[in-house]
């Protein structure tokens, strides 16, 4: 397991977040510094027993990390971090992680902990290189369709607002910041927005062999109607007609997982997998720590039951790698004032064991039933 604490973003709460995280730093208590420091901790077990290695970071400048140094705090502005996307940073930062690992830096089955989705550009990158595209499926489970251009982002958040909607008849929710709303504000570049595109254009995935799950961006009959929405329309049909396969949160909650995954991983033609989560698929249910908390996600029982139907397909097919994104670091445990608390480390975590298939070694309690979301032990193979 390996980490990768980028962190860009303009959205002056998530410059706050960052502000508090460096004071509370200087002031000795910091509770994570990035999500791959608190993940290590919920899998001590495996890492005492020899059976997940930590791997260390790939280094990232402190002020673009979740916790920037103190002495950084100057930098933490929207107009730099708007400079770094624009200038092609994410893409590098993706280019070092490829690096890292084609360096022999993580062995085994390369587990990614990340803030910023585009850096599974560079996982997928020495993987394509290692074992080829012609038998490497992809399966990114995302809130939102990371392969649309800024301006079909625009287009759709002109036409929406950038409200959260979850009629199914209505527009769907887009992360886009509201200064994007003018094209000139934000250049087309490499990012946590538009990298799967990227993957697709640069032939490192091949379109018939990837599957996006639970996405909340998709077209709705209506809106394929809507002349307004052309581009945004046109790019989703475009990755159709080429073989990328959608299944939307409406399908999941109508057909159920096993109903809609099952299926799919079963009739894909390819012995190696390799599964990318993003952890807005449970924002505001299951996950209360995602980057993009804009729309409702999946609920913690269909996480889960994703995370079975891929053990019950991996016992055919090879698990070439994984990783975990688009976790909000400052949010991770935090009470908030309806009561709720956030427990997005537990839920992930045995999300990753449920998907290696040790979901009978949860610590049992007094009924002697296993839960899942109590302290357990587990075995795994990841680095």
């Amino acid at each position: 397991m390996f980490g990768v604490a980028l962190d860009p973003t303009d959205d002056e709460l998530k410059l706050e977040f960052k502000t508090i995280q460096a004071r509370d730093l200087a002031a000795g208590r910091i509770r994570f510094k990035n999500p791959y420091e608190a993940m290590t901790g919920v899998v001590q077990d495996l890492t005492a027993r020899g059976l997940c290695q930590a791997s260390g970071e790939v280094e990232i400048p402190s002020w673009l990390t979740p916790t920037p140094a103190p002495s950084d705090m100057p930098l933490l502005t929207a107009e730099n971090n708007l400079r770094f996307i624009d200038e092609g940073g994410c893409d590098e930062v993706a280019e070092s992680v490829r690096a890292f690992l084609e360096a022999g830096s993580a062995n085994g089955i390369p587990a990614m902990v990340a803030v910023d989705h585009s850096t599974t550009g560079g996982v997928l990158r020495a993987l394509a290189k290692e074992h080829g595209l012609s038998d490497m499926a992809l399966l990114v489970v995302d809130s939102h369709f990371d392969g649309l251009q800024l301006a079909e982002r625009i287009e759709l958040f002109r036409y929406g607002k950038g409200t959260s909607f979850d009629d199914p008849e209505g527009p769907p929710a887009d992360p886009c910041p509201a200064h994007w709303e003018e094209e000139e504000a934000a250049q087309e570049s490499y990012n946590c927005a538009t990298w799967l595109k990227h993957m697709l254009d640069d032939g490192v995935v091949r379109p018939d062999k990837l599957i996006v799950f639970g996405i909340s961006d998709y077209p709705t009959p209506a809106m394929r109607q809507d002349p307004r929405l052309s581009r945004y329309v046109g790019a989703y049909r475009a990755f159709e007609e080429a073989g990328v396969t959608f299944v939307t949160k409406e399908e999941i909650r109508q057909k159920g997982v096993r109903g809609t995954l099952g299926p799919l991983l079963d009739a894909m033609a390819a012995d190696r997998l390799y599964v990318s989560l993003d952890a807005d698929i449970g924002s505001l249910d299951a996950v209360h720590a995602a980057r993009f908390m804009n729309v409702v996600g999946l609920n913690s029982e269909e996480l889960y039951e994703i995370a079975r139907v891929l053990e019950e397909t991996l016992r055919g097919k090879e698990l070439i790698g994984l990783d975990i994104c688009g976790i909000e670091t400052f949010l991770l445990g935090r009470k908030f004032p309806n009561g709720t608390t956030d427990r997005t480390l537990e839920r992930l975590s045995v999300f990753v064991r449920t998907l290696l298939g040790h979901e009978a070694m949860y610590s049992r309690s007094g009924n002697g039933r296993g839960s899942p979301d109590t302290r357990f032990e587990a075995v795994s193979d990841i680095t």
